[in-house]
């Protein structure tokens, strides 16, 4: 054999072996993370073996002798899940992603500092009830003793990002339970976003596009806003960069839940149902488990972090959540000296309590700040994106301070808690009563067969009803006086409809107490209750089909405004034609297949900057439709006016009408639609500009990356006003983070899981989440239950001993050490 031929294939079997060997231990670097579903480990500060069973899904069985061993394995599987997640969680509502990201998110820490969501929770910590931090404690140990057992194993993005984990403690916990708190504060946005409109375009123009300003906020405007200098709202950019940074997009942050009674049930026992809807991210949010102990037997969703049952059902009973959409914010204009040390409240200076604190960043920086309290809550007004890069004075900003009920002492770990092992009603309702935050629409059911409902949430008293702006801090009359006594709270037993249905609609009717301004618009509600009406009897399989629905009826209430714009208008455009003759003949399902949705959809996102966008300019327009529901519900009331002075086009100084307005807007439409999707009216289906990606925290860093981390992009049927909620952002002023960037109508956020219980088999329920339960890309579960999920389809899962043990399920034994 020639020497030179020698040579080559001694290269080529080197570096063949080189390969393999080196494709081995990347391999094993990388699976070394994966989380471990059979065998056993000893373990330290168990009480008892614990057997934890998994399912072909990944789903977990706990059983075992006590609650501190149940919430040990909790944290356990949490942390060999979804560390990462976690961590992101607890670092962001600490203040200190800068130490892992760089200065990139300094202002991001600098929100949460300021609002003080760690001394928050370290408060709490000290005064909840005992049993709940036992198990909180002992929840803890679960997640150290993964973190020691997998140090330097730890899932690929602690490697990339080069840093390890720190212990878990149990205020990490609070703090997940109020970062979910203020995942749902919507107050957050409009208030601030209205008071600017009121200074910018006056009272009278105003009200026209305030949600339900006759009812809700029965007394004027206040007076006092005018008198203020102009505010600056370029801070709310900040808690919207966040969201996106850490995968919170999506504003309506609502969900459905309904039951029906023996009475309308197919099985003669109630049958509940709930879809959350929350942003889309990757993992999913929530975390499957079925726990067994002896005081401790439930089953349902977890959110990790958090030892117990959020949504779910025990041996007796079923319970399921909506947001109330509460208003649990409250801002203040403060009048300050001039050393800026003071207040004036009641005519007297004050002083601040000023607190100076660092952020400390990967890039070495260092970053001093200082934090000023009232005595309602900190200063806000000068948390704003490029505060750090540009050095600005806060002094150059109206002082405006924030009280959040998420600042306030509640112990939501002991309600829940509570719930997990309620009995009967009375228990239930009790438990109920210690949950402040987020207000939630509890839904209930029991094996006797009674449903209820239940307002789950403090409630502020306030002076006046009209806290859509912000208030005269210097005045002690704008305080909060308390908070609504809770048997003075909306609740419902066994009422004579036989069924309850929320989805975010508003609660009651001339409530004495304000409650939000904030409701979803009737859609939703509409749909669920024409179908709950519909039928006699219903069945499991029927409500998975409702969970499905994606019937519009707030689309079937604005076409006939299109269509009768159109009516002696001369139409010569074959596109126009067209599309008009598609949306007579719709059926009003946003079905990812049909055109007419599109060209619905892409019309109505002209037609709000038609109507808003002149007045307003970019940056109030983008703030004014954040909230998706504020414009859904206005623009239903303006289409009644056919000539509100919003029509008119004060850039052209020319007056229009309502049906002006619309004509131009769909022509606008059909020049979008024909630019993206082509000139053939066929090609313009929904599904091609309507998609879903679940979209993993380290998403959009390069395209090839992307294809492994993210889920998606998937056609998705569906939009914001339909049961199968899949919303799109109508705001585009994010677009300023280009990080962030986002296609038109791509969905943010939808149904987080989808859960359905007969109590005619009080042994199984039927469940399904967005992507998986593991949080590890590597993982067979990171996205496993996807295509089921986009399928309509469910897992049912058994809840008692005889088939956790019995059917195949893999064992992991936790042994005392």
């Amino acid at each position: 054999m020639q020497t030179w031929l020698k040579v080559t294939i001694g290269i080529v079997v080197s570096l063949i072996i080189i390969f393999i060997v080196g494709g081995y231990i990347f391999y094993n670097s990388l699976t070394e993370s994966l989380p471990i579903y059979q065998g056993e480990l000893k373990v330290p500060s168990l009480k008892s073996e614990v057997k934890i069973y998994f399912d072909t899904l990944a789903i977990p069985y706990i059983i075992a002798d006590n609650d501190e061993d149940v919430s040990f394995a909790l944290g356990y599987l949490h942390a060999s899940e979804r560390m990462f997640s976690m961590d992101m969680i607890r670092r962001a509502g600490e203040g200190r992603l800068s130490e892992i990201f760089g200065a990139e998110t300094v202002p991001f820490d600098r929100m949460f500092r300021t609002v003080g969501l760690n001394r928050t929770a370290k408060m709490i910590k000290e005064k909840m009830n005992p049993e709940g931090l036992n198990l909180l404690e002992a929840y803890s140990r679960g997640v150290n003793y993964y973190l020691e057992e997998k140090k330097n194993k730890y899932p690929v993005e602690f490697d990339v990002l080069g840093y390890q984990p720190e212990e878990w403690k149990p205020e990490h916990s609070i703090i997940v339970i109020r970062m979910m708190a203020w995942e749902l504060n919507l107050g957050w946005w409009t208030d601030l976003s209205f008071t600017e409109l009121v200074q910018k375009l006056g009272e009278e123009k105003v009200k026209e596009i305030l949600p339900d300003y006759p009812e809700n906020a029965p007394t004027i405007i206040p007076s006092e806003i005018k008198k203020f200098t102009q505010i600056n709202t370029n801070f709310i950019e900040t808690d919207k960069a966040f969201r996106k940074f850490i995968g919170m997009t999506g504003t309506h942050l609502g969900s459905n839940n309904w039951v029906v009674n023996s009475e309308m049930s197919a099985s003669g026992k109630p049958i509940i149902a709930n879809d959350p809807h929350l942003a889309y991210r990757a993992p999913g949010i929530w975390y499957a488990m079925v726990i067994k102990s002896p005081s401790w037997d439930v089953a349902g969703v977890t959110l990790p972090g958090v030892p117990g049952i959020a949504i779910g059902k025990n041996e007796n009973i079923s319970w399921t959540l909506t947001s109330i959409m509460t208003d649990e914010t409250d801002f203040y204009f403060e009048t300050l000296d001039s050393s800026r040390t003071k207040y004036l409240l009641d005519g007297n200076w004050k002083d601040l309590e000023i607190i100076e604190d660092t952020i400390y960043t990967r890039d070495g920086i260092n970053v001093p700040i200082e934090i000023k309290y009232t005595h309602r809550g900190p200063i806000i007004s000068n948390i704003h994106p490029y505060n750090f890069i540009f050095n600005r004075d806060e002094s150059t900003y109206p002082p405006i301070s924030m009280r959040w009920l998420g600042n306030e002492f509640s112990d939501e770990m002991d309600a829940f808690l509570k719930i997990n092992k309620a009995k009967n009603w009375s228990e239930f309702k009790a438990a109920v009563e210690k949950f402040n935050i987020p207000g939630q629409n509890f839904v209930y059911a029991d094996r006797e067969g009674n449903i209820s409902y239940v307002f789950g949430g403090a409630l502020p008293v306030r002076q006046t009803n009209a806290t859509t702006f912000l208030f005269d801090g210097s005045d002690s009359k704008n305080d909060w006086k308390g908070f609504v006594p809770r048997d003075e709270l909306p609740f419902l037993f066994d009422p004579t409809t036989n069924f309850i249905a929320t989805a975010n609609n508003k609660v009651i009717k001339d409530f004495k107490y304000h409650i939000t301004n904030l409701w979803e618009p009737s859609s939703r509600i509409d749909r669920i209750t024409e179908l709950l009406q519909a039928k006699n009897k219903h069945s499991v399989e029927d409500y998975m089909k409702y969970q499905e629905d994606i019937y519009s009826p707030y689309a079937k209430s604005i076409v006939p405004y299109i269509l009768y714009a159109f009516e002696n208008a001369e139409v010569k455009d074959k596109n126009l034609e067209k599309s008009l003759q598609l949306l007579r003949e719709w059926n009003f399902e946003m079905d990812k297949y049909l055109h007419a949705p599109a060209i619905f959809v892409t019309f109505f996102d002209k037609l709000m900057k038609n109507i808003y966008m002149d007045e307003m300019g970019d940056d109030l327009f983008n703030q004014y439709v954040f909230l998706a529901n504020v414009p859904y519900r206005n623009i239903l009331e303006l289409l009644q006016n056919p000539f509100s002075v919003w029509y008119n086009d004060v850039k052209k100084n020319e007056r229009k009408t309502r049906d002006d307005v619309i004509r131009e807007s769909m022509n606008d439409a059909l020049d979008e639609l024909e630019s993206k999707l082509g000139k053939d009216v066929k090609d313009w289906q929904w599904g091609r500009i309507h998609t879903v990606t679940f979209k993993h925290a380290f998403s959009g860093a390069s395209g090839l990356l992307d294809d492994v981390i993210n889920i998606g992009p998937h056609e998705i049927s569906g939009d914001g006003t339909t049961i199968f909620n899949t919303e799109y952002a109508f705001s585009e002023s994010i677009e300023k983070y280009p990080l962030f960037s986002h296609d038109a109508f791509d969905c943010e956020l939808g149904p987080s899981m989808r859960f359905i219980y007969d109590f005619v088999k009080p042994d199984e329920f039927y469940l399904i989440l967005t992507t998986g339960q593991s949080g590890n890309i590597f993982s067979d579960h990171y996205k496993d239950q996807t295509e089921l999920f986009l399928n309509g389809k469910y897992m049912k899962i058994r809840t008692d001993e005889e088939s956790i043990t019995n059917q195949g399920n893999s064992l992991l034994r936790l042994l005392p050490k």
